[in-house]
């Protein structure tokens, strides 16, 4: 299915004078793509022609496999589509004359000479990605986990069901940088990126037996020991502030919440550290 669809999009674009190259990135572009993978499609354009390419680009699309879904999602930096096929499609128009890209991270279709301009990854870069990743992660996760009493309070069980997903979104952000692989894929793909004692940990963390108050405030702390185990570690490994202050007052804030809450057992569980 992706590739008479690829084989399309070839086509299309050979018949567009406008568009001066086309490239796949994602995982069509490294080369780790599966039939579960979402097409990222680059088109580059002259800065003339990027408006009125922008406007016909729903219909251009709909040439190479009808259309379901058509979403601005960024501004106009990208669209999202869905195709009746299911096949599901993220596109971005560049505009310019020449673009730069690195190599191991695209697939090119077609490209006018000249247009496309191949670069090394720059490793320094990297380096500050990877601190500055860390740290946003650190203060997400915690700055999450301090909301758990304001829905537990207000009996909001699924928005605290919710929950659990954005903070295990940081916390495997964190294990994954700790386990020394650089993902090079979407959130869909977690497991060729962690070792398979960290995703059982954290599928026992998240089993709750009912989606109630008890069983919401325990997953979160369970996921809490998880952080507070390898955390501290992954920090020090890459030279950044473990955020311990933070850590502190959101427990001793949750501990004096779910008391009053009459949950008082749920600590028990950072006991498991």
């Amino acid at each position: 299915m992706h590739q008479e669809y690829l084989n399309a999009l070839v086509d299309k674009v050979a018949s567009d004078a406008h568009i001066l190259a086309a490239w796949l990135e994602g995982s069509f572009g490294s080369g780790t793509a599966d039939r579960y993978s979402d097409i990222d499609i680059h088109l580059l354009v002259a800065e003339e022609n990027k408006a009125a390419f922008q406007k016909r680009l729903e219909s251009w699309l709909f040439d190479i496999q009808p259309l379901v879904l058509f979403k601005d999602t960024s501004l106009g930096q990208m669209i999202t589509c869905i195709t009746t096929a299911g096949l599901r499609l993220d596109v971005w128009v560049h505009a310019g004359k020449a673009i730069s890209l690195e190599r191991p991270k695209v697939h090119v279709l077609s490209a006018a000479e000249g247009c496309i301009q191949f670069k090394e990854a720059c490793r320094d870069k990297e380096s500050i990605d990877v601190s500055s990743a860390l740290n946003q992660h650190f203060n997400e996760f915690w700055r999450v986990l301090a909301i758990l009493p304001t829905v537990l309070g207000r009996e909001e069980c699924i928005a605290g069901f919710m929950g659990t997903t954005f903070v295990v979104m940081s916390l495997t952000e964190v294990l994954i940088i700790g386990s020394g692989k650089q993902r090079d894929r979407g959130v869909k793909n977690i497991n060729p990126f962690l070792p398979q004692t960290l995703r059982e940990e954290i599928e026992d963390a998240l089993t709750m037996p009912s989606i109630d108050r008890e069983s919401i405030a325990k997953a979160h702390l369970r996921l809490t020991v998880i952080m507070q185990r390898y955390g501290p570690d992954i920090a020090k490994q890459h030279e950044v502030i473990y955020p311990f202050a933070l850590e502190k007052a959101v427990l001793s804030y949750l501990s004096r919440e779910l008391q009053i809450l009459g949950l008082s057992d749920c600590p028990n569980e950072l006991q498991r550290l």
